[in-house]
Order: C-alpha cells, then sequence, then structure tokens
C-alpha cells in the first residue's frame, strides 16, 4: 500500500491509498466513500481486492480524514459538488496510471449517489453500490423520519450557522461537515426529488448519461438506505445505466446484522465479499 497526494480540479490536495497487486488482472477499483467516512474503514477491502488482482485505490473528499489540509471552517462553500470533483480527479489519476486497465467503482452510500455529480462516468465500466439510495425521508421508516427531520431540519442550520461547521460526531454520524456539506445533505434527504433536485439549480448533474453495468445492492437491516429507497434510485435516478438489484438479508447469511456498515468489516470477507468478486468477474 503507498500513500500520496494528487491536486484536485481546483488544487486542493487529495489523500490517496493505493493497493499494487502482484499478479495484474488488468483491472481498476476505485472507492467512492460514504459521508463523513474516512478513506481507511475500506481499506480491508481493498487489500482483499488487491490479492485478487487489481489495482485498487482508496481517497479522502476534502475535509474528510487525510484530506484535512485546511481548518473545516476555511471549507464551508465545498459540498457534495466539490467532493464530486475529488472524486472525478483521483478516477482520471487513476485511469491515466493504468490507461489499459477495465476501471470499476465501488459506491458506499453516498459515493454511490455521486456518480452522477460529475461527468466521471467516463472513466468506468461498471459499478457496483453498496446502501445508495434516493435519500427522500419519507421513503424510511417513521421513527428515521422524526429524526431526520429534527436533526436535518434543526440541528445542521443552527450549528453550522454558530460553528462555522456540522459536528456530525455529536449525532454519531461519523466525522465533522463542512457548511455546504452538511445543507446539500439535508436537502438531499428533504428534498422529494433528493440528489435530481441539484440539477434545478445552477449545477449540472449526469446521470442519464451513465449506462454501463450497475449493481445496486441494499440490506434489510440498513436503517439509512431502506430496500425501497433504493429500489426508487434504480428506477428513477440510473434508469438508463444496466441496473441489477440485490438485496441481503442478514438471515439469509447466518448473520444477525449487517446494517449500513458491516458490509465492508473484514469479518465478512468469506460471508459478503464474494458479491464483490463475482459482480467485477474477479474469481
Amino acid at each position: 500500500m503507498e500513500s500520496y497526494t494528487i491536486h484536485s480540479f481546483d488544487g486542493f490536495p487529495i489523500a490517496v491509498h493505493e493497493f499494487t497487486p502482484k499478479s495484474p488482472n488488468n483491472k481498476t477499483i476505485v472507492f467512492a466513500p460514504a459521508v463523513a467516512v474516512p478513506q481507511k474503514f475500506y481499506f480491508h477491502l481493498a487489500e482483499h481486492l488487491a490479492q485478487k488482482g487489481c489495482n485498487v485505490f482508496t481517497f479522502d473528499y476534502r475535509g474528510i480524514g487525510s484530506s484535512m489540509s485546511q481548518s473545516i471552517q476555511s471549507l464551508k462553500d465545498h459540498g457534495y459538488f466539490s467532493w464530486a470533483g475529488d472524486f472525478k480527479e483521483v478516477s482520471r489519476y487513476a485511469k491515466e496510471e493504468f490507461p489499459n486497465n477495465k476501471q470499476y467503482a465501488i459506491g458506499h452510500s453516498y459515493g454511490g449517489n455521486s456518480l452522477g455529480f460529475s461527468d466521471v462516468y467516463q472513466y468506468y465500466d461498471k459499478y457496483l453500490t453498496i446502501a445508495s439510495q434516493f435519500g427522500y425521508y419519507k421513503h424510511f421508516k417513521l421513527k428515521m423520519q422524526l429524526l431526520i427531520l429534527i436533526n436535518f431540519g434543526i440541528f445542521v442550520p443552527v450549528t453550522t450557522s454558530i460553528l462555522g461547521y456540522y459536528p456530525s460526531g455529536w449525532f454519531g454520524l461519523g466525522k465533522p461537515l463542512t457548511t455546504k456539506v452538511a445543507k446539500d445533505w439535508a436537502k438531499f434527504l428533504l428534498h422529494p426529488d433528493s440528489m435530481l433536485s441539484f440539477t434545478k439549480e445552477s449545477n449540472t448533474t449526469f446521470y442519464e448519461n451513465i449506462k454501463e453495468p450497475m449493481l445496486l445492492v441494499s440490506i434489510e437491516d440498513d436503517l439509512f438506505a431502506p430496500k425501497k429507497s433504493v429500489d426508487i434510485l434504480g428506477k428513477r435516478v440510473y434508469s438508463n445505466a444496466l441496473v441489477t438489484r440485490k438485496h441481503l438479508n442478514p438471515s439469509d447469511y447466518n448473520l444477525k446484522e449487517i446494517g449500513h456498515f458491516d458490509f465492508f468489516r473484514k469479518k465478512n470477507q468469506d460471508i459478503l465479499w464474494p458479491i464483490v468478486s463475482e459482480w467485477f468477474e474477479l474469481n
């Protein structure tokens, strides 16, 4: 594993880790992280995929993990589209490093939602999303609806106005977030059009351009990405892609729980990670 930084579209330094296989299979995989989740969370699966022959890249969005070269308050105007630009730049770099490889993306939660926030699709041949969803809160269970309304309708505007950032950790939501990311997340959850609502502003989205094969994975006990919301993501957002759906029930794998995060934990290497290998034809 090699660590280094690359410069994003505006020169911002992005922390990258590259996992090099001993016997390359001419396939590159890039991880697009969830909101507030540092890249180190994905290292075990990245190492596993490198052992199978893939050139693998992980990274941190600006303001997250090792990509924190400035105070979070100074990044207050950088949100989802800046993160999408970081992902695009890492994707471009990976393609330039291995131009003859097939290149695949693994998106976790927001990482899978972000595929259309830029024209990053030009670098990919296939996608896998884990717990990515059409985020409108009314597609969630009632308890989650209430928590979302309180947190994103009240605490986000209050804390960002006072502190100049969103202290996600106070609410069990990972690393602190910039004001813009927090407000974009709130819009993603509270607007009936979720991520598609961003197109109605001055920004451009590219969801309709994504036409490659895409496996959308949902998990029965995932409170952050209920099955209904993932179904809608495939039908309404990635409508031009060659979508395959897979819904995981923990009991079918003799597991007590999987939730929003456990797919990536090493304890499930022999249980759940074969799904990745099968989709990307690594066996």
